[in-house]
């Protein structure tokens, strides 16, 4: 078994030179290779990705670990990765707590009326709005893996009445967990602030919809930290415009960056950030990759490999 690695490095988010660095310091004898191209992709041991290169995988035939430089995989395109190789998340506690942050901040600048505010500031009005106790203001989370279970209970920890929802069922001390299509609906119905951090998958794209719209309740917000195709953008413009939703944060597009002449730019209801509520640091989350190479060198199973076939 070789005991040394080679990794092939790709990605337009994340800086290659402190990846470079901060992998060689831990594993010195480490071969490392900027993508996107690679004069010898036979010779790659470890893809660490956040998408794949133009020219894709299939050259690289020595492949024995795929790693995302993010929590989510879908960016990797799974279907056209080469077939048995494992691929794993990256998960840290760096990570975990920058997701917690930003579904605070964007929920209390909800509960707190600041959107209101915003809106009142662009008209010059001075208008009083009472606050709310959070133990009055219903958050329902979508997606319970790691992010989601620990966004919804430090929500639940603030206290807010936190439920959270996933495809398959689940069981997390210190907030409700449901599961189905029934009980969603009726949770939809009496929220006033819904997160989105479910997977994106065949059964979970096109989730944000009129139809999940039809089902909130009126005046609901919305924080979109999922993945851009969740959501089904003019459904979400149709939703605005009819008051069924009071504003929205979004994180994620389903093109990225976001086109200049795309209509959520102006649009007065929602708040853009450019995909940065959970951003890798090679300082803070190197710690997993390197052990990840270590057990592809050793050929041991990866920490936090995802099911091919469920896409998580």
């Amino acid at each position: 078994m070789k005991q040394q690695a080679t990794i092939f490095f790709h990605s337009e988010l994340d800086d290659p030179q402190a990846w470079q660095a901060t992998l060689q310091a831990a594993l010195p004898q480490l071969c490392f290779i900027t993508g996107p191209k690679c004069d010898a992709p036979e010779e790659v041991d470890i893809a660490l990705l956040w998408t794949q290169p133009p020219q894709g995988l299939q050259a690289f035939t020595g492949l024995r670990a795929v790693l995302s430089l993010g929590a989510g995989v879908d960016q990797l395109r799974l279907d056209a990765l080469p077939p048995g190789e494992p691929v794993a998340r990256l998960i840290d506690q760096t990570l975990t707590q920058r997701m917690v942050e930003y579904c605070q901040a964007t929920t209390l600048y909800f509960h707190r009326h600041l959107h209101l505010h915003a809106s009142q500031q662009a008209r010059q009005q001075w208008y009083f709005i009472p606050p709310v106790n959070a133990s009055a203001r219903r958050v329902l989370v979508l997606g319970l893996g790691e992010l989601g279970s620990a966004v919804a209970k430090a929500l639940a920890r603030q206290g807010f009445d936190v439920s959270g929802w996933s495809r398959t069922a689940k069981l997390v001390p210190g907030f409700v967990c449901l599961q189905g299509e029934v009980a969603l609906q009726k949770a939809l119905g009496g929220c006033d602030i819904l997160i989105n951090l479910l997977p994106l998958t065949a059964q979970t794209r096109g989730l944000l919809d009129h139809r999940l719209f039809e089902w909130l309740k009126t005046g609901a917000c919305l924080v979109q930290v999922g993945r851009g195709g969740h959501l089904v953008e003019d459904d979400l413009l149709e939703a605005l415009a009819d008051g069924r939703l009071g504003g929205a944060f979004l994180d994620v597009f389903a093109v990225e960056p976001l086109p200049a002449d795309h209509p959520f730019w102006a649009h007065p209801q929602l708040r853009l950030t450019p995909h940065v509520a959970l951003l890798s640091d090679p300082v803070q989350s190197a710690a997993m990759v390197i052990e990840n190479i270590r057990r592809t060198v050793q050929g041991q199973p990866l920490l936090h490999a995802i099911k091919r076939a469920s896409g998580y």
